[in-house]
């Protein structure tokens, strides 16, 4: 009988960024393309990282299975820094998990490194597939206990659009598509306008903002909540660490922040994103993350019927969010949106410190949006 294939295991470093990048290509995952944009991605991910300030003198950034040079297993990281009780929590948040067929026997050695690492307080998988949620099941780690995370609210802009891309997703050709999407699209109309499906609320001090144009009033909002949410886990949010993460995005230039101001202050933030999907031509726009002082249900209000305004004016088909804390969630389903489940759900995560285990054990200390781990990076 023919033994497995072995690699060796081993810490990723910077250096292996076009072997990585090459390894994960090769097995379907898109990344960036060019050397100079691939060097800018893995720079970006662990030199320029914000948060390495808060991983020590050296933070975990992954690890590979190595076979006499070649790259044949990833499991990389993302160092991030949340806060909990307005203390920092150190987090790893997984990033581009794969393995080679004829290394799968040693999947098991790249989880051990992942969930033992001993330079984090949180590990994160906030885009867990069935078998990777399995994984950290097997490993300790526990499903994120936010409740309706794992289902989609989204509002359609345009029925017929939008139908037309359902239809060619499920097998349909264009003109059974175009003319499904037609038809359709007079009965989803009239329905959602009957059922008033769509948010609404008025828009005054309303601005919309470039990744740039970030700036300090951020990161007052940020200190504000901070002080205000004791007792839940909150990912960092200063306006250098958002222009960071969002700037990762291939699509990045796409990225809007819609603002609401009163009184001479930032009150609130939906960060909007795009993620077409272009083989159905589906135009999506997903509300990445949505950030209020004191969770005012008259801002959310604003921010989301900004956000459908912005996606109905960029000619989108469907806006979309997932997760949001209790009061902002419930508000969002007050714009009675369509709901649909996730095929899976997606976030799992370990409590490395001992006196986050129980908190993080109850819906009540987390606030999670696709902000959070690198959700809102796919």
């Amino acid at each position: 009988m023919t033994e497995p294939t072995q690699a060796s295991l081993r810490a990723a470093t910077l250096g292996d960024a076009m072997a990585i990048t090459e390894f994960l290509t090769r097995l379907g995952l898109v990344m960036p393309d060019g050397e100079d944009a691939i060097r800018a991605h893995w720079d970006a991910l662990w030199r320029s990282n914000p948060a390495l300030k808060h991983h020590g003198d050296d933070p975990a950034l992954g690890w590979v299975l190595d076979d006499k040079g070649h790259i044949a297993g990833f499991f990389g990281n993302i160092p991030q820094v949340s806060y909990f009780n307005g203390k920092p929590v150190v987090i790893s948040s997984a990033r581009a998990w794969a393995v080679d067929k004829p290394y799968r026997s040693q999947t098991r050695q790249l989880c051990e490194a992942f969930f033992g690492q001993t330079g984090a307080d949180v590990v994160l998988i906030s885009s867990a597939n069935a078998p990777a949620g399995k994984r950290c099941l097997e490993f300790g780690g526990s499903a994120m206990p936010q409740p309706g995370y794992g289902e989609i609210l989204y509002w359609v802009l345009d029925a017929g659009g939008f139908l037309r891309a359902g239809l060619k997703k499920k097998g349909y050709g264009g003109f059974a598509a175009f003319w499904g999407g037609l038809l359709g699209a007079v009965v989803l109309n009239a329905r959602m306008r009957l059922g008033g499906q769509r948010p609404f609320a008025p828009l005054d001090g309303i601005t919309i903002k470039t990744l740039d144009e970030i700036d300090e009033s951020f990161d007052a909002l940020w200190q504000r909540k901070l002080d205000e949410t004791p007792g839940r886990l909150l990912a960092c949010r200063d306006a250098e660490t958002l222009r960071w993460y969002f700037g990762l995005s291939q699509s990045s230039a796409d990225t809007r922040v819609i603002c609401l101001e009163r009184d001479g202050r930032l009150d609130g933030y939906a960060v909007v994103v795009r993620e077409d999907a272009p083989a159905i031509g589906l135009r999506r726009l997903k509300i990445a993350d949505l950030f209020i002082a004191g969770d005012d249900l008259a801002a959310a209000d604003a921010l989301l019927t900004a956000a459908y305004e912005y996606g109905l004016a960029k000619r989108c088909h469907v806006l979309e969010v997932i997760g949001l804390a209790d009061p902002l969630r419930n508000r969002a389903l007050h714009h009675k949106p369509f709901l649909r489940p996730m095929a899976v759900f997606p976030f799992y995560f370990k409590a490395l410190k001992a006196e986050l285990v129980e908190p993080l054990a109850s819906a009540d200390g987390w606030s999670v949006t696709a902000y959070d781990g690198d959700t809102a990076l796919l």
